[in-house]
């Protein structure tokens, strides 16, 4: 671990300790390439499919392939958007647990999480998987989008997680 990772851990336990909760907001910078990425995709896409349009080349497996791409780069522009608008979904960590959104249902209490993986997945589109015990073995997921240093981030909820178990 570098002294920055160190540095950055001892301010989430700070601010857990001071405020009693520690909150991850999608990241704007990330969320801004994001979106670029999607528009400049879609604008691509709609160029596509009216240049199809025009020749009447619209028919066929690959006329539906060239909607379907532009209705998911249209979904993906939307998506960003909004989460840029409401800094949504936000991850909670506070006495209660590990919450992903705003809904008790993106919530696993620390008593009910059975283990903390480390980072998986591609560079770029990582996660840390939190994983619940017992009857409601389900799991949240913490993206990139939330949090840049995951490992640091995975090693930090390990700890926090052995404190609020400790009597």
């Amino acid at each position: 671990m570098t002294g920055d990772s160190m540095s950055t851990a001892t301010a989430w336990s700070a601010e857990l300790a001071a405020s009693g909760r520690v909150v991850f907001p999608p990241r704007r910078n990330r969320l801004l390439v994001r979106l670029a990425l999607f528009a400049l995709l879609m604008v691509s896409s709609l160029w596509s499919n009216i240049d199809h349009l025009r020749q009447d080349d619209v028919a066929g497996a690959l006329g539906i392939l060239r909607v379907t791409a532009l209705l998911a780069f249209v979904y993906g522009v939307g998506l960003t958007t909004w989460q840029l608008a409401t800094r949504r979904p936000e991850v909670t960590v506070d006495s209660r647990g590990v919450q992903l959104g705003r809904s008790d249902r993106g919530l696993i209490p620390w008593h009910q999480i059975s283990r903390i993986n480390d980072p998986t997945g591609f560079p770029g589109l990582r996660t840390v998987q939190i994983h619940a015990a017992g009857f409601r073995s389900g799991a949240i997921g913490i993206p990139q989008d939330n949090v840049e240093d995951l490992a640091e981030l995975s090693a930090w909820l390990r700890g926090v997680h052995a404190d609020k178990l400790t009597p």
